[in-house]
């Protein structure tokens, strides 16, 4: 939703392709993956194994560069691919602002310092949105969109709240703007106002407006949704001005065992399903295509 509203923006403009889902081209994390980034650096201690391969990494890369900009040369090292690439989309989308997104790069500590090395690099002029939604409402929507465990994906939710605090300790006050998902919600012509004050663009009307409040509290009316989150993250969300009433999820009738059971064979299908198609049917697809040029 944010990126849609703000790219409706004449002056804010994303890639206009990607091989990954909502125009995210998950650069920096494939960066982390194809330039070795030590494992402890990684969400949990361990290298992110989303691609598959290496070299899948690579493909996935090379593919969303060169279906933005097709006559970028790939150099021979991949240090240099992934900082020339990213450059050469900047350029390219930077008309005069380019917005990005994709948030698996605050679960990996090795992707924010590849983009605070670039950050140091480059002539671009950069600055930082960082969004925060009540934790459970993110919990509800990963699982229904990733099939991850509630219970398990709420230290991921912490680890990158944990980051981006640690991230932005690095950037300079101007850089850096924190947004509330609930906030936008109540008001979004205020709040996209001053997110186009803060990126430097004029305000306008139609940025914004398509912001609706259907998604907000769904958890609270599915039975199959009982977490309680941990006191850490429960601390954690309060200091970004969540109450205690907004993270208390209340008593539910919990299905009967079989359905609780069908939802939970249902989900895993799923994730093992996507993990196919993102490790190997896609690269391999994809590979294909680069190899034919």
């Amino acid at each position: 939703m944010f990126q849609e509203q703000l790219c409706l923006h004449p002056d804010i403009q994303t890639v206009s392709y990607s091989p990954h889902t909502y125009l995210e081209t998950h650069h920096w994390l494939k960066a982390a993956v194809m330039l070795d980034v030590d494992k402890s650096l990684f969400s949990g201690g361990k290298r992110y194994n989303g691609y598959g391969k290496k070299q899948n990494a690579r493909i996935y890369m090379k593919d969303c560069i060169l279906k933005n900009v097709p006559d970028f040369v790939i150099p021979t090292t991949d240090h240099e691919l992934v900082f020339q690439g990213w450059e050469v989309l900047c350029h390219h989308f930077a008309q005069p602002v380019f917005f990005e997104k994709s948030p698996q790069f605050l679960a990996h500590w090795g992707c924010l310092e590849l983009i605070l090395e670039w950050i140091k690099r480059t002539e671009f002029q950069v600055k930082v949105i960082g969004l925060v939604r009540n934790p459970l409402s993110v919990l509800y929507s990963a699982q229904k969109l990733f099939y991850t465990e509630p219970a398990k994906r709420q230290y991921g939710w912490l680890e990158i709240y944990r980051n981006l605090e640690r991230f932005t300790s690095y950037l300079a006050p101007e850089q850096y703007m924190l947004c509330r998902y609930e906030d936008i919600i109540k008001d979004p012509a205020t709040a996209f106002e001053s997110i186009c004050e803060f990126v430097g663009v004029p305000s306008y009307v139609e940025v914004g407006s398509g912001v609706h409040a259907s998604s907000v509290n769904k958890w609270l009316l599915d039975p199959f949704f009982t977490i309680r989150i941990d006191d850490t993250v429960r601390t954690m969300a309060k200091q970004f001005g969540y109450a205690d009433h907004e993270l208390n999820n209340p008593g539910k009738n919990i299905p009967q065992l079989f359905n609780r059971i069908k939802k939970k064979a249902e989900s895993t299908l799923k994730r093992l399903f996507s993990r196919v198609r993102n490790q190997l049917i896609l690269p391999i697809s994809l590979g294909a295509s680069q190899n034919l040029k």
